[in-house]
């Protein structure tokens, strides 16, 4: 490697594997990837499972983001990014431990590439990756160990380049307990996995979801800037997915704190929605809409009752 590795907070778990489902194939029967150049080493693609993922180049080494959500296509990813930069990856970041973007790890782990995650992601990624065929590197496989690893990020981690400086952030719970953000900031791309989409809605019914916070991480990330988003999902390129999923979250979380004020009951929800001081601009009343509000809602009174001050008894006297 030509570059130096800054780590915060390393620590290593053994990796197992995912298991696969079918997915949209190619002519030659595998799944089909259709990757474009945002910058000079720098490429993204939709994956057949939906979510968004990336590559680049990194001194002599190459980089990916996300995995995809399966096996099959995460040996797709891997052909692609060999026909791309005419090398295997060397690692591959994982944003978060959903299976969209983290099923096909175990794919890339059998290709040599190291694997870095959250610290938090960890165990669902070990989950994810528990019932797979490829934990044991292949044949011609950089790493040996019939025990592959994930380093974990507690908050940052740097590669360091003779070109190329990459940025990989851990900021706090939002999608998810565990999302990173990989920058590219001299090519002012950034890998922003789930914490924020285009021209979709984002997902806020994780169980460990935080809404509040994800609100001041997009508020972080609308500061640097940007001129190529790869989301988690929807468009690559326009970065306005940073700014709609910002406006979008703060509009929910406005909402659900109305609607604990209000004590609404659930089943009212919809109907509230619907008034106009709380509709959202160009969100149309959806099944899923509905049910991102109504999750905050939950998880907004849950806080709500921790916080209220218990009603104190005063002693009888005998």
């Amino acid at each position: 490697m030509t570059h130096r590795l800054v780590i915060s907070l390393i620590s290593m778990l053994g990796l197992a594997a995912a298991a696969a489902s079918g997915q949209p194939k190619s002519a030659a029967g595998q799944p089909k990837i259709v990757s474009e150049r945002l910058a000079e080493g720098v490429w993204a693609a939709p994956t057949p499972g939906g979510a968004n993922v990336g590559w680049f180049t990194e001194g002599d080494d190459v980089i990916a983001v996300d995995s995809g959500a399966t096996e099959p296509v995460g040996r797709a990813l891997v052909a692609q990014i060999q026909k791309t930069t005419g090398k295997k990856p060397r690692f591959v970041v994982i944003t978060h431990a959903h299976r969209d973007h983290a099923g096909g790890v175990a794919a890339f782990a059998a290709a040599g590439a190291g694997v870095i995650a959250a610290e938090k992601a960890a165990p669902g990624i070990l989950a994810l990756l528990a019932a797979s065929g490829e934990a044991t590197p292949g044949k011609g496989a950089r790493r040996p160990s019939a025990k592959p690893v994930v380093m974990t990020v507690s908050e940052r981690l740097l590669f360091v380049g003779e070109t190329r400086r990459t940025e990989i952030y851990y900021l706090g719970p939002g999608h998810t307990q565990g999302d990173l953000v990989v920058a590219l900031p001299a090519e002012e791309v950034l890998f922003s996995g789930d914490l924020a989409v285009t021209g979709v809605l984002p997902f806020l019914r994780s169980a460990d979801v935080d809404p509040a916070n994800w609100e001041r991480i997009l508020t972080r990330l609308r500061a640097v800037k940007v001129e190529k988003l790869v989301p988690g999902h929807g468009e690559i390129g326009p970065p306005q997915g940073l700014a709609d999923t910002a406006a979008y979250i703060a509009r929910v979380n406005e909402i659900a704190a109305r609607l604990v004020v209000a004590n609404a009951p659930d089943g009212l929800v919809e109907s509230i929605l619907a008034a106009p001081e709380n509709t959202i601009e160009n969100v149309k009343l959806t099944p899923d809409h509905i049910a991102n509000v109504t999750a905050v809602y939950h998880l907004a009174k849950a806080e709500h009752a921790k916080s209220a001050p218990r009603p104190t008894t005063t002693p009888q006297s005998p």
